[in-house]
């Protein structure tokens, strides 16, 4: 304690003060103290980690300079990898520390040495939920799903990490599957603070595009603040929104991010993704297979139908050409001897005789002559001339 007054207040030198303010705020929050807030502003300085814990209110902005010192860095990271967390920027937290009094340069600073990774989930679930509640509202959720894939989609846009080991599983499963696909690749981060604003961009650029029939977005596993890219916002409208069928292969089986909820067809893993697309093609091969063998039955069927009729046809008109002569031949024999019993000789031999006048034509009716005119009458064998004296009716 400083032993000069001035008006019966102490004076103190600036270390002998700054000394005095860390004792009193140690004895403040003795043993420590929970605070919660929103990471900003992290810088990874190796081997400790700075950052401010952020609250708003009423549109001012709180804030706290915080930091991990790498003597409980290294466990703490331990802890937040085994839970799939990472302290970044945006993420809401509650940790475990104590003020300290920097004299040297004035600066007051929370010394963390935990973090509640129950709670950093918890606040993860909850913006998770609130999120795709409102995009199920806005119906975000089926705008994607409703459109249609094309018959055969041979032409690829892919958004995925060159380096990334999940994507080399799937262009192997896309390449050793046998189709022709044309590939258009958009190499993009797919985790940290890029990632969202360049897959967004990857989505807009392929989108626009005429040849290109869909578009996979691929991302291996990881933690889920490797995967907390894909359930933000931005990204779920963009993909919601990308006028060609968006197929998602992100993270393991378990995961299921809030792009997988808004993207026409969502994947478990990359693999899956890549045979997802192999899957619409070979069904294509199969559908025109069974349909060529189809019509190779049908073609059977109708060729040896047709062979059937043929040899039926060529048998009778192999018969018909006979029956027809025999038929014929029967009326023909029919007709003469119908002639042959209409001939006037067959019935003038039976004792008939016709009368002809003298222009030849026949007589049939005595009324028809006169007397003093000629008649001639033919027998089956000769004839005979007479005068008419008279003629009685």
């Amino acid at each position: 304690m400083s032993s000069e007054l001035i008006d019966g207040r102490p004076v103190f030198t600036v270390s002998a003060f700054g000394k005095i303010i860390n004792d009193l705020v140690g004895e403040a929050f003795l043993g420590g103290v929970w605070v919660e807030g929103e990471v900003q502003g992290a810088k990874p300085a190796k081997p400790h980690f700075y950052f401010s814990l952020i609250e708003k209110v009423d549109g001012v902005d709180f804030k706290i300079d915080a930091a991990i010192f790498a003597n409980i860095l290294r466990n703490l990271n331990k802890k937040l990898r085994e839970q799939g967390l990472e302290l970044k920027n945006g993420m809401k937290v509650r940790v475990f520390g104590v003020l300290d009094f920097y004299a040297p340069r004035g600066s007051l600073t929370f010394k963390v040495s935990d973090v509640d990774t129950r709670f950093a989930l918890g606040e993860l679930a909850l913006q998770r939920e609130a999120l795709l509640r409102k995009l199920i509202e806005n119906g975000m959720t089926e705008l994607n799903k409703a459109l249609e894939v094309p018959l055969v989609p041979l032409r690829l846009g892919v958004i995925s990490s060159e380096t990334a080991a999940g994507w080399a599983d799937a262009r192997k499963h896309l390449e050793e599957s046998g189709f022709g696909f044309q590939i258009s690749f958009v190499d993009c981060r797919v985790q940290g603070d890029q990632a969202v604003s360049m897959v967004v961009r990857a989505l807009e650029i392929l989108g626009s595009r005429s040849d290109i029939d869909v578009i996979l977005v691929m991302r291996g596993g990881g933690s889920k603040s490797d995967l907390a890219a894909f359930d933000d916002e931005a990204m779920a409208l963009a993909i919601a929104r990308c006028p060609l069928p968006v197929f998602t292969g992100i993270g393991h089986e378990v995961d299921r991010s809030i792009a997988d909820e808004v993207a026409h067809t969502a994947c478990k893993t990359p693999t899956a993704c890549a045979d997802e697309v192999i899957g619409y093609v070979a069904d294509f091969l199969e559908t025109i297979t069974d349909a060529a063998h189809s019509l190779q039955n049908q073609t059977q069927q109708v060729l040896e139908y047709s062979r059937t009729r043929l040899t039926v046809t060529r048998d009778r008109l192999r018969r018909v050409p006979i029956l027809q002569i025999e038929r014929h031949s029967q009326r023909l024999d029919s007709i003469s001897e119908r002639v042959r019993l209409l001939d006037p000789v067959n019935t003038m031999a039976k004792g008939w005789s016709i009368t002809r006048a003298a222009n030849g034509d026949i007589v049939r009716d005595a009324a028809s002559l006169l007397a003093g005119q000629e008649i001639s009458t033919f027998f089956a064998a000769g004839s005979a001339t007479s005068t008419i004296k008279e003629t009685h009716i």
